[in-house]
């Protein structure tokens, strides 16, 4: 039933619940199969899916690409296996053959974890600064660029491993550095495009390209690591990469308003219940309030804590599947991805039930959020271990703290004069 009074989506029932989110009619709503806000969140996944196709891909392409994982290649030490090698790989410098002519590098396990990691050493530079400059021009150029540098820079892998170690990292970290703008991007480009009572929905849909990305990745890594060499792997992620920016440029807009293709009755609908949120934010942020926020802190704590375990799995899964569990390049590929297609997986049936959940007014923005903030965790031993505990803090930290309800400081202009004018009213009355 439609709220009375004409009340929109972002108009608070009362002072004491503005943790939930109001409703508008469902007959008000126009369809989401074929809208441009849906047609943004499946090329949005798309590019995730790529996002995590160039982020992956030398995870399981390093197992081909050195003579040995073992941490002294010379050999100069007797090594206990944890679980028994198959038969015919205990004396095998190099367990996966690879077409003639394609290069095999001594690279330490140290040199490994080095080149693994460069990537991030780029990726936590770009993050804050992409965000703030995809909130204030829009997401549609970072997230594109950000996809599109990395992707050309995909391609110049194999020419980097040549010329030696160094280069490899300085290459991965630049690549961190061109994606760590786009998930900020895809965060500035919904808080324009996404109706509140679809927008877990909506990101669920977006991000979880990510999972999926790597879910496919690490399998099709291996399958063409042993098929085709690992320096295919890296021309054709590159390659799709470029394809997707071209689409990306074509058809998104940063804004439903100056969108080509979008109906007029969608297009007042995004407009009417997204609201002032819907505008870019000026050049001033309020530093001071946002680092005393305890809401904030307990948002930001919890993502450390998950992308710690989420990364470990990430990078270092194909090499322990490798060494010490000693499964095949293409088995190891597939095992490894495992996880992730389960995480794909809730991220969709999740974005669905927490807008569910909200638009029935079950539980409030908040409790929702932390609802779905909270995972079943696994590990195995050692560093696993430890990716388990901190997770399992960081859930507990946004159980206790998080909230989800906006925050005074990060109202805009518009929205403090109509808070104000809520106030007045209800006073004089």
């Amino acid at each position: 039933m439609p709220p009375p009074d004409g009340c929109s989506i972002n108009s608070a029932a009362s002072d004491e619940s503005e943790d939930i989110e109001p409703l508008i009619g469902s007959d008000e709503i126009p369809p989401q199969c074929c809208s441009a806000r849906f047609n943004l969140a499946f090329l949005m996944f798309l590019g995730f899916t790529v996002v995590y196709g160039l982020r992956v891909n030398l995870s399981v392409a390093m197992v081909a690409m050195v003579n040995s994982t073992d941490p002294d290649p010379d050999g100069n030490h007797s090594v206990t296996n944890a679980c028994p090698p198959p038969s015919g790989r205990e004396n095998t410098s190099n367990n996966f053959q690879q077409p003639a002519g394609v290069p095999h590098y001594n690279w330490d396990s140290e040199t490994q974890g080095w080149l693994l990691g460069a990537f991030f050493f780029g990726y936590l530079c770009t993050q804050i600064p992409g965000g703030y400059l995809a909130g204030h021009y829009g997401g549609k150029f970072f997230l594109g660029l950000g996809v599109l540098g990395t992707a050309a820079l995909t391609l110049l892998t194999p020419l980097a491993a040549k010329w030696g170690s160094y280069w490899l990292f300085a290459l991965r970290a630049l690549e961190g550095f061109g994606e760590g703008v786009t998930y900020p991007a895809m965060m500035a480009i919904w808080a324009r495009w996404a109706p509140p009572l679809e927008r877990s929905r909506l990101i669920a849909m977006s991000a979880s390209g990510g999972s999926f990305g790597a879910f496919v990745a690490l399998p099709l890594t291996g399958y063409i690591c042993q098929m085709l060499g690992w320096p295919t792997v890296f021309y054709i992620c590159g390659g799709a990469g470029c394809l997707w920016a071209v689409f990306w440029f074509i058809f998104v807009s940063d804004d439903p308003r100056n969108h080509r293709r979008i109906s007029k009755e969608e297009q007042d609908y995004i407009i009417k219940t997204v609201g002032p949120q819907g505008t870019g934010h000026g050049w001033s942020l309020p530093l001071l309030h946002m680092a005393l926020s305890v809401q904030l802190w307990a948002i930001i704590v919890t993502q450390m804590c998950s992308n710690w375990a989420y990364y470990t799995l990430l990078t270092s899964l194909p090499t322990y599947m490798d060494v010490i569990l000693h499964f095949d390049l293409q088995s190891n590929g597939f095992l490894s991805s495992l996880p992730y297609l389960g995480s794909w997986l809730m991220a969709w049936l999740s974005g669905v039930m927490a807008d569910a959940l909200i638009e029935r007014r079950v539980f409030s923005v908040t409790v929702v959020r932390k609802i779905f903030t909270f995972r079943t965790l696994a590990g195995w031993a050692k560093v696993f271990w430890v990716a388990a505990g901190i997770n399992a803090g960081g859930a507990v930290i946004y159980t206790l703290l998080g909230s989800g309800k906006l925050q005074p400081w990060a109202l805009t202009e518009e929205e403090r004069a109509e808070a104000e004018r809520k106030r007045n009213r209800s006073i004089s009355h």
